[in-house]
């Protein structure tokens, strides 16, 4: 027969253990939504700057400027300077030019120019717009930035995709043509971050942009070291990315 004293042990272990399975449980339990919750991923972009330094003093200037098609200018009296690391948003409604604009900083043929243009060479100019028209459809991303670096060895080129979130074997292999807008949105960027231009051309690019992919756009144009023009009729992006002055009819 068991003692007054063995019973109370006897309750006390089993108290003991239930109060230790009920931690337990609250432990899986807390374990189980942390491994939900959804943490943004940060993007800490490197721009390779070894072939190319960033540009100093005035990058592009257009004087007593117009710009048209055919025999007809629609925009004239264009005055405009672009400084070194310089961020300008293009602005005005649809249709007021600002596209044809950049067709005539990027020597379009089509494009009718009249007035004094100091523009850089066109290789020296990136374009990113909402289409990502820069990345070869059938092209992997790995492809893309051996172009754009040649002089780069396998390892070196999966780091730089590793800084753009490009962390899988199938991510680096896959066809641009198959990737989400997000995707190309972020490898149009590492292409440009591999070799940076001495202007840089955005044209509504946070067009059809998720939210998340939006901040890692964001993420990166922060870090841009070169000049930088803009189109744009979203005023928190042009905020986020600290536009120094805005320029439109």
């Amino acid at each position: 027969m068991k003692s007054v004293g063995d019973l109370k042990a006897m309750r006390a272990e089993v108290s003991q253990g239930s109060k230790l399975k009920a931690i337990s449980k609250k432990k899986q339990d807390l374990l189980g939504q942390l491994e939900q919750i959804h943490l943004p991923k940060v993007i800490v972009p490197k721009f390779n700057l070894s072939a190319q330094k960033v540009a100093q003093g005035t990058i592009m200037s257009i004087c007593g400027g117009a710009i048209g098609y055919g025999d007809t200018f629609i925009w004239n009296n264009i005055n405009l300077s672009v400084h070194s690391s310089e961020r300008v948003a293009l602005t005005g409604r649809n249709g007021s030019g600002k596209t044809t604009l950049i067709r005539g900083i990027l020597n379009d043929p089509k494009v009718i120019k009249a007035g004094h243009w100091n523009t850089p060479p066109v290789k020296d100019i990136g374009i990113l717009d909402q289409h990502y028209e820069t990345l070869s459809p059938d092209k992997s991303a790995l492809e893309i930035i051996s172009e754009v670096a040649p002089e780069w060895s396998h390892a070196e080129i999966r780091c730089h995709l590793n800084d753009f979130l490009f962390r899988k074997n199938e991510e680096i292999s896959e066809a641009v043509k198959n990737l989400s807008g997000g995707e190309r949105a972020r490898l149009s960027l590492a292409q440009i971050a591999a070799h940076p231009p001495k202007l840089l051309i955005l044209d509504e690019i946070t067009n059809n942009l998720d939210l998340e992919t939006c901040d890692h756009v964001i993420q990166i144009l922060r870090e841009y070291p070169g000049a930088m023009m803009v189109v744009s009729h979203d005023e928190t992006f042009l905020r986020e990315i600290k536009i120094d002055k805005y320029y439109g009819r």
